[in-house]
């Protein structure tokens, strides 16, 4: 059975309990290994996360996708030319950036590629994705950014189509150096193009680290990054809470206390809500694979599964919202 689990103490002023902050916790890497898949279920079934970005290049298996359609987890691309997906253009991150601000990548290869990787995450899942990032921000970079745009408005864009995509944008929420580069690095020409092309973002974005922190300084990050986040008006803090191990747990903690979570109806949201979106990268821990930032993984998901995770974000009131609902 399951309870709404308010986040804010009855003696607390009614203005603040009323006016949470609406978060988008978002899994980047998914299909990359199964470490990280299982992270994402883990995170999904605890109520944590709202959305999971897929590595077209990665593998997922059917079971996963549909455990995550039922956990209602939105899932978007994870455009990739960095990483693990197949491509002429694939590269280091640096050489990327040098090409792009040099426009000598071909906007052809790049359109290609974008092509190639929508059309594999709708084979894969059978649908659109509901929004798309980017492995590394490459998303945002130039030429890549005006492909991208122009390939979700001729898909996605049109009164025809039933498909409506949003897109993460790097606005940033703290004022650190690294936020600012990546901010720095096409993103406020992202934010004006995905405004120009209709296409809905989130307000704010955080997450950013250099991947070193331990347990306690990740604790510090996500309490700066949680009290930076910009409140709603008239929204009401919840998160999922599970009172007797009958049913499974869903995504998010706003239906009625005797309702399944997966077949309720969520409690509306204010018409003009501020989106923070926070991504994360966790993995399971395991000694089968390997990676450049495994350990900081490892160490995100313990953090993320946590107890003391569900009280910082009753600590902060914060409202756990998903792509589609919220943009």
């Amino acid at each position: 059975m399951t309870a709404i689990k308010n986040n804010t103490p009855q003696n607390q002023n009614s203005q603040i309990s009323n006016s949470a902050r609406a978060i988008i916790i978002n899994v980047d890497d998914l299909g990359l290994s199964d470490a990280v898949n299982d992270a994402v279920l883990h995170l999904a079934e605890r109520g944590r996360i709202g959305a999971s970005s897929y590595m077209v290049g990665g593998t997922i298996s059917d079971s996963e996708i549909q455990t995550l359609a039922e956990l209602n987890v939105d899932i978007g691309l994870h455009l990739d030319l960095t990483g693990i997906f197949p491509s002429a253009l694939r590269g280091s991150l640096k050489s990327l950036i040098i090409a792009s601000y040099l426009r000598k990548i071909n906007p052809v290869q790049v359109t290609d590629i974008i092509k190639k990787q929508l059309d594999g995450f709708e084979d894969r899942f059978g649908r659109a994705p509901i929004f798309v990032d980017g492995h590394q921000h490459i998303h945002q970079f130039p030429i890549i950014r005006q492909r991208l745009a122009n390939e979700l408005n001729e898909r996605y864009g049109g009164e025809n189509t039933q498909a409506h995509i949003s897109a993460r944008t790097t606005t940033p929420l703290v004022n650190d150096f690294k936020s600012w580069v990546i901010y720095t690095l096409g993103g406020n020409a992202w934010r004006k193009l995905c405004k120009d092309k209709h296409i809905a973002t989130n307000d704010y974005f955080g997450g950013i680290y250099g991947f070193d922190a331990n347990r306690q300084e990740l604790t510090a990050l996500w309490d700066q990054w949680l009290q930076s986040a910009p409140r709603t008006a008239d929204l009401s803090p919840a998160l999922y809470a599970q009172s007797f191990a009958i049913e499974p747990l869903g995504t998010y903690a706003q239906y009625d206390t005797t309702t399944p979570a997966i077949h309720a109806a969520p409690l509306s949201l204010p018409t003009e809500l501020s989106t923070t979106l926070i991504m994360c990268h966790p993995a399971i821990p395991d000694n089968g694979w390997q990676d450049e930032i495994k350990t900081a993984r490892e160490i995100e998901y313990n953090w993320l599964m946590s107890d003391a995770f569900e009280v910082l974000l009753q600590k902060h009131d914060v409202r756990l919202v998903r792509w589609s609902e919220s943009v």
